[in-house]
């Protein structure tokens, strides 16, 4: 039994050092890994997830589901899956998220939307309900919060988001975080993006990344992030309304952080 807790406390200790800026580790999608997930101020079935905006800009059902081996550890893992309901004026998001093993793990469940709330800007907020799971004796937690976030278009080709999460910090004790950052488009084929991040207890961290969509099938993506120094590629591969991305995200402490990701959208015929 002391073996086992001490387990649980050593695992605990390492997921909070090593969480890399992420409050509760929602990193959803192995194609925004790639980008250092540098894509608050993106759209899409993923980036609605980092920023709720972005709900409000899709018009169509998708479903997708990801994994990530945080280290190439497998105590570290998280699995989600995701869905996109769509519906005027507001289409609902819908997620859900298991961390960790059966010594520590964190449950999370969101439901959000967006709405437009004029031409070229949307504001999106989620509820999401985060439960805490630990072996032994310790106590299993259980908390209730929200994240909001709006989405500009400053021209055709650039796009502004910023995001908070968890702004209860002072009440529920979890961490919080704010993203802001801009996108650059000038072309479908091509889409840089830059971005800040601030999470309660951690350093200022700056993320840029870029996506070059090769053919209409095939993208290509690249990104770095400064704390901690870490840097990122993947591939994504698209065809018949589904989707399939690699990404790696690369750090000298920590070693290697794969994950992949599934979409699915049925065709319109």
């Amino acid at each position: 039994m002391l073996l086992r807790s001490a387990e649980v406390v050593f695992f605990f200790m390492l997921t909070t050092t090593l969480n890399a800026g992420d409050p509760l580790y929602s990193r959803l999608g192995a194609g925004e890994a790639g980008k250092a997930y540098a894509c608050v101020a993106q759209k899409g079935h993923w980036c609605s997830f980092h920023n709720q905006a972005a709900l409000a800009y899709n018009k169509s059902f998708s479903i997708g589901t990801s994994f990530e081996s945080r280290f190439m550890m497998a105590e570290m893992s998280s699995k989600s899956i995701t869905c996109i309901l769509p519906g005027r004026p507001a289409p609902l998001g819908l997620m859900m998220m298991h961390y960790g093993n059966n010594q520590y793990s964190v449950i999370m469940g969101g439901i959000g939307s967006g709405i437009v709330l004029t031409q070229g800007l949307s504001l999106g907020v989620q509820v999401d309900v985060i439960t805490e799971q630990c072996a032994g004796h310790y106590e299993d937690l259980t908390h209730v919060t929200f994240e909001t976030g709006i989405l500009g278009q400053f021209s055709p080709e650039m796009t502004f988001g910023f995001h908070i999460f968890n702004p209860l910090a002072q009440v529920n004790e979890l961490p919080s975080s704010i993203r802001t950052g801009i996108a650059w488009s000038p072309d479908e084929s091509l889409c840089v993006s830059l971005e800040a991040v601030k999470t309660s207890g951690l350093f200022l961290s700056f993320r840029g990344g870029i996506s070059w969509q090769l053919s209409g099938y095939f993208v290509l993506r690249a990104g770095y992030s400064s704390e901690p120094s870490s840097f990122a590629f993947g591939a994504g591969l698209a065809s018949s309304g589904f989707s399939v991305d690699m990404g790696f995200i690369l750090n000298n402490q920590t070693g290697v952080t794969p994950s992949v990701s599934l979409l699915w959208r049925p065709v319109r015929k």
